[in-house]
């Protein structure tokens, strides 16, 4: 069913748990996602990025994710990830996206505010989520990032809060999107700090690739929303390279893409399992 994103996040609070934000490009993505909710019985966020957007065409992927979200078996939010831009997330509200993300991280303090404060006057009640800080890598990519990155501090965020009306936040904490160089060190002390100095939930991006530990470690400092998208599509990749050398015979469509279902859905219900 399709629900409010807020009322996931309110839940996740209530409930000491976080939320699984699982990133999707087409239809096979999205029934994988979709399949590993309904199985481990989880409330999810099924998040689409500008790229996703771009690749898949507005109006095909925008009512594909949302005839999927109201037909599911368990409370879904679609989710527009990372906007650039206020129209971008305009043009999301307007078809019934229930969750939104501006990402004016890239800009100096003032800016991010005003850019943020845009995009959350016209939402209505939808939830929008900030970015405060320098998450690494790149949404759509996969290749290695340094986890040297700048880091959100506690003060300006909460000034960010106070000011934008968000109703969680992305933190940076050293993590990145993409796949990790070495082994990712993430800033534990600088999170509880996080937690202490805003009101809103915290959203950790780039999940892929960190520690089942550390995301449980994260979730007990107030993440209440964590989001995967490289994890999926490395189970899409090497279903697809697997069964393309041994499956070829008779152009099956069904069934290539079949097994990569299965193994992204496998995927997602891991991480599921451990949120």
């Amino acid at each position: 069913m399709l629900v409010s994103g807020q009322t996931l996040l309110d839940d996740a609070v209530r409930g000491g748990y976080a939320v699984g934000s699982f990133n999707t490009y087409n239809l096979e993505i999205t029934k994988a996602i979709i399949a590993a909710a309904e199985a481990r019985k989880a409330a999810i966020f099924l998040s689409v990025g500008g790229g996703a957007l771009d690749y898949g065409g507005f109006a095909p992927l925008a009512q594909l994710v949302l005839a999927a979200a109201r037909e599911a078996a368990v409370p879904v939010a679609v989710h527009l990830d990372h906007s650039p831009d206020v129209a971008t997330c305009e043009r999301c509200l307007g078809v019934g996206f229930t969750s939104l993300m501006i990402d004016g991280s890239h800009l100096p303090l003032e800016d991010n505010i005003a850019l943020t404060r845009r995009a959350v006057e016209p939402a209505g009640g939808i939830p929008v989520e900030g970015e405060l800080g320098g998450v690494g890598g790149e949404e759509d990519s996969s290749g290695e990032q340094e986890t040297a990155i700048p880091m959100t501090d506690p003060a300006q965020a909460r000034v960010f809060v106070e000011q934008t009306g968000v109703a969680s936040l992305a933190v940076a904490i050293g993590n990145a999107h993409g796949v990790y160089k070495g082994e990712p060190k993430l800033d534990f002390d600088r999170l509880a700090a996080l937690r202490d100095a805003v009101s809103v939930p915290l959203v950790l991006h780039g999940a892929s690739g960190l520690s089942d530990g550390d995301l449980r470690r994260a979730i007990s400092l107030g993440v209440r929303k964590i989001n995967v998208n490289t994890e999926i599509r490395q189970a899409l990749f090497h279903s697809l390279t697997q069964s393309l050398q041994t499956q070829s015979k008779g152009f099956d469509v069904t069934k290539l893409f079949g097994a990569a279902m299965k193994e992204m859905q496998q995927a997602v219900e891991d991480k599921i399992a451990v949120f």
